[in-house]
């Protein structure tokens, strides 16, 4: 008779849970932690499909309303307790700046399209590199609870289809059986073909919400489904299935171990965990030598197996509060306590939420009441999740009003204006403390165009061109680059100001004006060669005075031949044209960048008594390397240009603040923010010599 329990199950929820903690807690740990998830999936669809098999064996019928109370039962309790707790204590750990997302990721995975809300940020441009929320970590959540609502829906229609077969050719209850496992596999089978086929077209077409998406994930949930219509209880060929189970674990560590950040994912590379997860499940309960069993057997794997899904739902909080306080990911001890923390969180969770109610006698006997209270729950959590938000706009509205004069610049010695080589006023006089852009909104405080599409996005497959200052000019300035030159616009309006020169900007988000590929188009997040060469051949041909043209300090140009720097040529591939063609051109090198990668303003709006924790050191600021290297070179190569270096704006001969004369200076981890770069006109129109 099959087992109900299986232990080796057990085994793998331990593996995956522990390894999706490890890599939160540290990526650099286990760069290829992020596979347990995939077990998970494999693992659910795997016994859900188990479980309505073998109702419709029993029955000849699937009730839809038990399936989903069940489910309700098993998943809901506990994720409702972790968003109601974790959106409560996001107003207490997290930065002002990350409320909002946070509030609206909680809905999202109250209500269970968290993966959909990430995959709308992941193709976002302005929010790639913000801060992860508390509530990220329900995206897989959200895919097992979309899967559970279609899946039953397949089994359901086999069950059907048996039926019907039935009246056209009467046969047997194990003839039954077998025809509606043999429909269920055809129709699963197929469903897993094309999800996969779908997931590493997005993979390969680099499709970053292509991790998110349901459509590419639920083919590992898929193949659980197929592995529960054709496998039993297996005991025979001992030797072989240890060999199996020891493979599938083998092919599970090498995923967790070998893949990483760069790594494409999922697609094809996820077949790694997905087919070592089955394996494992295949081999089912292994003897003898090389046998699996007294690893299986160990307490404390069956424990961690039992506390799986509520250390999943606990442990990211925890993480994602110690990053937020402390800016920076745990250290080996630091690390170990955060467990122990989580451990803790699951186990109270575990024995005073999930089980209690999962076995709830009433609940289980009364599926609508089961229905309702799970609606309910959703629609409680989702109110609380919205008290982040709340208590963010109080906190913005009052800022508002305390900075109406800074923000209509109405106070003397604010911005650059309180910088020097050898120091700075951290406010401007009669300040109080105050800064603007308030940090946390300072995210919004960017350029904005009255022209349609610009900045083009990443993908986009052309670059409009948009005349933002003194469109009755004779001398025409033409600004061309990406985000990076869009920050500098506010400045070059102010420097330009009173003069008889027209600005039109030609802006294509995460395009420097080069033809050279960066790595981010060979992996398809971004379309640059093809828009750059026609804005090459526009400028030619309407022949402005001057081009600007400025770059992210970035090192990701694809090497040409045997240049000694990567990107050298692709920018000589635009600077020599248009020299030729008699306009002047200049090459304005990066603001000073922020080392680590974290937002400036939520570090500020987390050390609102001590902005200079979040400064850092003019030797850490990327000047003179990568793309700014590369254009530099470029630009004496061709000759006959001006080079800029605009470091001194922003910083000492030391130190580079975070605020400035009252105002923040980045409205993220690496743009300028709009009402600092307002203040640099002056400097800037002595740099680029405007007359």
């Amino acid at each position: 008779m099959p087992r109900t329990f299986r232990p080796e199950i057990q085994l793998l929820r331990a593996l995956a849970v522990a390894a999706v903690v490890v890599y939160h807690v540290n990526p650099a740990w286990l760069p290829g932690g992020f596979v347990g998830v995939d077990v998970f999936f494999v693992i659910s669809g795997y016994l859900i499909t188990g479980h309505m098999l073998g109702e419709a064996a029993r029955t000849g019928r699937i009730s839809l309303l038990g399936f989903w109370a069940n489910r309700a039962r098993r998943i809901l309790p506990a994720a409702t307790i972790a968003i109601i707790v974790t959106a409560a204590a996001s107003c207490f750990f997290l930065p002002a700046s990350q409320l909002t997302p946070t509030a609206w990721q909680g809905v999202a995975s109250a209500l269970y399209f968290q993966n959909f809300a990430l995959a709308a940020k992941s193709v976002d441009y302005l929010t790639q590199g913000a801060a992860d929320t508390p509530f990220q970590h329900f995206w897989s959540l959200s895919v097992e609870e979309q899967f559970y609502v279609v899946w039953p829906l397949l089994v359901l229609a086999a069950c059907w289809a048996v039926v019907a077969l039935q009246r056209r050719h009467s046969t047997d209850e194990l003839h039954r059986m077998r025809r509606t496992r043999a429909i269920v596999l055809v129709v699963f089978s197929a469903v897993v073909v094309a999800s996969l086929v779908y997931s590493q077209v997005s993979v390969a077409h680099g499709d970053p919400a292509a991790y998110f998406v349901t459509p590419s994930r639920v083919w590992e949930l898929g193949m659980g489904g197929v592995l529960a219509c054709v496998l039993g209880d297996p005991c025979r060929l001992p030797a072989l299935r240890n060999l199996l189970a020891l493979a599938g674990l083998a092919a599970i560590g090498a995923a967790c171990a070998l893949y990483g950040a760069t790594t494409p994912f999922p697609g094809a590379t996820a077949l790694a965990p997905v087919l070592g997860c089955a394996a494992v499940i295949a081999a089912g309960r292994t003897r003898g030598l090389g046998s699996l069993t007294p690893l299986v057997d160990l307490r404390p794997v069956q424990l961690l197996g039992n506390w799986s899904y509520s250390l999943y739902l606990w442990h990211f909080p925890v993480v994602t509060f110690y990053v937020a306080v402390r800016g920076e990911h745990p250290g080996l001890a630091t690390g170990l306590a955060l467990i122990v923390v989580s451990l803790g969180l699951a186990a109270t969770s575990y024995y005073f939420v999930e089980q209690p109610l999962r076995l709830n006698g009433l609940l289980r006997q009364r599926r609508w009441l089961t229905i309702e209270a799970a609606v309910t729950a959703m629609a409680v959590a989702a109110g609380v999740a919205v008290v982040p938000q709340a208590v963010f706009a109080h906190a913005v509205s009052e800022e508002r009003e305390r900075t109406a004069d800074l923000r209509a610049g109405r106070a003397s010695g604010m911005g650059a204006a309180a910088l020097s080589d050898t120091r700075f006023s951290l406010y401007a006089p009669n300040s109080d403390g105050r800064i603007v852009p308030i940090p946390a909104e300072a995210v919004h405080d960017e350029p904005h165009y009255d022209c349609k599409g610009v900045p083009a996005a990443a993908q986009g497959a052309t670059t409009t061109p948009c005349t933002v200052a003194n469109p009755g000019g004779t001398k025409t300035l033409a600004v061309v680059g990406d985000s990076h030159t869009s920050m500098w616009v506010p400045a070059l309006k102010r420097a330009y100001e009173g003069t008889d020169w027209k600005i039109v900007v030609y802006l294509h988000n995460s395009c420097p004006f080069s033809l050279q590929p960066r790595a981010l188009g060979e992996r398809g997040t971004s379309t640059c060669t093809a828009p750059n060469r026609t804005v090459l051949s526009d400028l030619i041909a309407s022949k402005p005075d001057r081009v600007l043209m400025t770059n992210p300090a970035v090192d990701d140009f694809t090497r040409h031949a045997n240049e000694r720097v990567a990107g050298v040529w692709g920018y000589e591939q635009v600077m020599r044209p248009l020299r030729r063609a008699g306009i002047d051109v200049v090459a304005l090198q990066d603001a000073p960048q922020p080392p680590g990668g974290g937002s400036v303003a939520d570090c500020v709006s987390a050390h609102p008594d001590d902005p200079n924790a979040c400064s850092f050191k003019r030797r850490d600021s990327l000047e003179d390397t990568g793309a700014n290297q590369a254009m530099a070179t470029a630009a004496k190569n061709v000759g006959g240009i001006l080079t800029v270096k605009p470091t001194g704006l922003f910083c000492t001969l030391d130190e580079c603040p975070a605020v400035i004369g009252s105002v923040l200076v980045y409205r993220d981890a690496n743009h300028v923010s709009a009402t600092y770069a307002k203040t640099l006109g002056g400097d800037l129109r002595r740099l680029l010599k405007v007359h």
